[in-house]
């Protein structure tokens, strides 16, 4: 690393140097008119290379051009090549990262082993005018996830007896994917606490745990008995929108961060069915039903979930009931599960 420096520093006081010189020639050749008994009013002294080391940066100008800055950030530190960065070394206590333009090569060094790669710039980290980082904030909705499905009656309960038994669940065939398409973060000054929103598709299916099925009765949901049943159940599409406020606990890379996120989801039902297959004799058969069984059309609810890198365990719960009011069963879906970020 410190060969690298000294090559960077050097390349870019000769670069000074030689622009320096060819501007002292242009000036030259431009004033070849004026007297030579002509004196310059000017007496100040103009010093060619300066060198402003700080207690965490380093600055070399060349009459007035940054040619190199250098920051101690942590156990990072950031060299900077130009006044636009036309290269950035960025060299981290397990990484060092040379960008140039919109490419990064990234040497990574694990144990006895050394990874090079090359690839466009993370976008996790910015440099303001002043040479000091300046990280972006990104948090985590998008990425595909999977979980099981049930309701919470008014007695806080997921068995459900009487009247209501039709809507007891088998809880480990009722999944729910979800499927997180597009995010937006925004930062609250720093790479570690922002808010989070985006949108994504949940995917429901509710498995009954009895030989029935749903139905509509006088404009109310009720169980209908179906002899021979191998499965039934109910299935809804959602989509949603979430706003999240998201920690991060400090490291120096996103992937190797614990998030805690938490906030309120509302949704908007696309669709929803039933499918029931059973045994008609002897013979296998399917009925489908697409209707929207008093379900709600708008639901909200809270979210949660705690990751490490790309992994997270999410839970979300509805405060909007499954059915419309005095239209159904009251029961308040929720899903528990895991998810990858993207």
């Amino acid at each position: 690393m410190r060969k690298l420096f000294v090559f960077l520093a050097l390349t870019a006081f000769s670069a000074g140097i030689f622009a320096q010189e060819l501007d002292s020639l242009q000036n030259i050749m431009n004033k070849k008119d004026v007297p030579e008994s002509a004196e310059s009013s000017d007496d100040s002294v103009v010093e060619p290379v300066i060198v402003d080391d700080g207690q965490e940066e380093i600055n070399i100008k060349v009459l007035d051009k940054e040619v190199l800055r250098v920051v101690e950030k942590g156990d990072s530190t950031y060299i900077s090549v130009g006044e636009k960065d036309i290269i950035q070394v960025i060299n981290q206590p397990d990484s060092t990262s040379i960008r140039v333009g919109d490419k990064e090569i990234r040497i990574v060094e694990r144990d006895d082993d050394t990874d090079v790669s090359i690839g466009n710039i993370d976008d996790d980290e910015d440099w303001d005018e002043e040479g000091i980082s300046n990280p972006k904030f990104r948090g985590h909705w998008a990425g595909f996830g999977w979980g099981i499905n049930n309701f919470l009656d008014e007695d806080n309960t997921i068995s459900r007896e009487g009247d209501n038994a039709f809507m007891d669940l088998n809880t480990g065939r009722s999944w729910a994917v979800n499927l997180n398409v597009a995010q937006y973060s925004l930062g609250f000054g720093t790479s570690h606490f922002g808010a989070v929103t985006g949108i994504g598709l949940e995917f429901n299916n509710y498995f009954f745990d009895g030989d029935n099925t749903i139905a509509e009765v006088d404009d109310y949901v009720v169980g209908i008995d179906t002899a021979n049943v191998s499965k039934s159940k109910l299935t809804s599409t959602y989509l949603r929108v979430p706003l999240i406020l998201e920690v991060q606990f400090p490291s120096t890379i996103r992937a190797k961060r614990v998030y805690i996120s938490a906030g309120i989801v509302a949704g908007l039902k696309l669709g929803s069915h039933t499918k029931v297959i059973y045994k008609d004799n002897g013979s296998r058969s399917k009925d489908k039903s697409n209707d929207d069984f008093n379900i709600s059309p708008f639901r909200y609810g809270v979210t949660a979930r705690v990751g490490f890198g790309g992994l997270s365990v999410f839970g979300d719960y509805y405060f909007s009931t499954m059915f419309v009011e005095d239209k159904g069963p009251s029961l308040n879906p929720f899903t528990v599960g895991l998810a990858l970020e993207f």
